[in-house]
């Protein structure tokens, strides 16, 4: 469930987000709730749902309540299903946390980025370092469930000393999950107009290298597994939800610039709200973009997302969806990148050597050039 409002307007964010309008916020979820109910009826009860955004932690809880009541007024929400709330440090308090926990809410993420004032400010935050560390102590202290802080890497003149004292914070509070994502320049953000007209936004590719190598055997220090490219974890605290989509398994996705796949289809909606909204209240399609995927393409993308795991990709779970051809389209790439050790294959998984795993897109490129032929389905 997309939810566009952000009080932020960050500089690197190509998220279809808006500025925050209070007033639309019941506008909003009335419409998420009548996408969802034109959409076809999921097979099985829900196992996962992630209130991503945007800033979804800005709505009110009783919008939170109605938008879960709605879900589960269609479908079944499994025992123990994960439910996962998107929050900013400028919206945690101790009453909120105790809401958000009273409506089920059993995981929260919350964006942190970094704790130094000046880069924060530059990304365009609303919240410093104190904030940050204010927020995280809340959730250490009156949060039960589970809970992920994210960190960017590799911004301007970012030291070895900084990553590893930003790390550090988040150690102090014994976060269960640590999402690390090195900062990219996406088209039409901030940050990008700022590197068109020669600004140096980011650090070089050279120094990201040796900075994945420091964060990551840091964290696996303090006992985090690396169960993705930039995702670690205690013991017990993946997330369930993202787990599914390097599965490849089939989504739904509901709210502006929102994405779905199910098999064979997937679309992705308008991304203006203003628009979302008008199609909408008009009973007209909120989808900008449809496509029928064939097998090969899906294989591909099993391989794409799959093998960025530290599981990798199921071998039964291929053999399932594709039939036994996939060994005869994939039998080129495999032997090349066994060869030349970046391949393995265990307990009936193939999977990219922990050494290698930050390769991942450069080796599922190699399949997608030797691919000999289309897999059945």
């Amino acid at each position: 469930m997309h939810v566009p409002f952000c009080t932020d307007r960050c500089t690197y964010c190509a998220f279809a987000t808006m500025a925050d309008r209070p007033a639309l916020h019941r506008d909003l979820v009335d419409a998420l709730l009548l996408e969802y109910g034109r959409r076809p009826a999921l097979e099985a009860g829900m196992e996962t749902v992630y209130f991503g955004g945007g800033t979804p932690g800005l709505l009110a809880p009783g919008l939170l309540e109605r938008l879960l009541n709605g879900l589960q007024a269609r479908s079944r929400l499994e025992t123990g299903a994960e439910i996962t709330l998107e929050v900013n440090p400028t919206n945690v308090s101790k009453d909120a946390l105790s809401a958000w926990s009273e409506l089920g809410i059993t995981r929260l993420s919350i964006g942190i980025q970094t704790f130094d004032d000046a880069v924060l400010a530059g990304f365009g935050r609303h919240h410093d370092g104190d904030l940050g560390r204010a927020a995280l102590d809340l959730i250490a202290e009156h949060w039960k469930g589970l809970w992920s802080a994210d960190l960017l890497v590799g911004f301007k003149d970012q030291t070895s000393q900084d990553l590893t004292f930003d790390l550090a914070q988040l150690l102090k509070r014994s976060a269960p999950h640590i999402s690390v994502y090195g900062l990219t320049i996406e088209p039409g953000t901030q940050l990008h107009e700022q590197a068109r007209r020669g600004s140096v936004v980011r650090l070089e590719d050279t120094y990201m290298d040796s900075y994945d190598i420091l964060w990551s055997s840091y964290l696996h220090g303090f006992g985090y597994e690396r169960y993705e490219v930039s995702n670690f974890a205690l013991p017990e605290a993946r997330s369930r939800h993202n787990q599914a989509y390097w599965r490849n398994e089939d989504y739904l996705g509901i709210g502006p610039g929102a994405s779905s796949s199910r098999h064979p289809l997937r679309w992705s909606n308008l991304r203006d709200t203003k628009q979302y909204l008008e199609q909408i209240s008009g009973n007209r399609d909120t989808r900008h973009h449809v496509e029928r995927l064939q097998p090969s393409d899906r294989l591909l993308e099993s391989l794409g997302v799959g093998l960025r795991t530290r599981d990798g990709v199921d071998i039964d779970e291929l053999e399932r969806r594709f039939g036994d051809s996939w060994r005869i389209a994939l039998a080129a790439g495999i032997q090349q990148l066994k060869q030349q050790r970046l391949l393995e294959e265990v307990d009936n998984n193939l999977r990219i050597p922990a050494t290698a795993l930050t390769r991942a897109d450069s080796i599922a490129a190699v399949f997608a050039r030797t691919m000999e032929l289309p897999p059945s389905q």
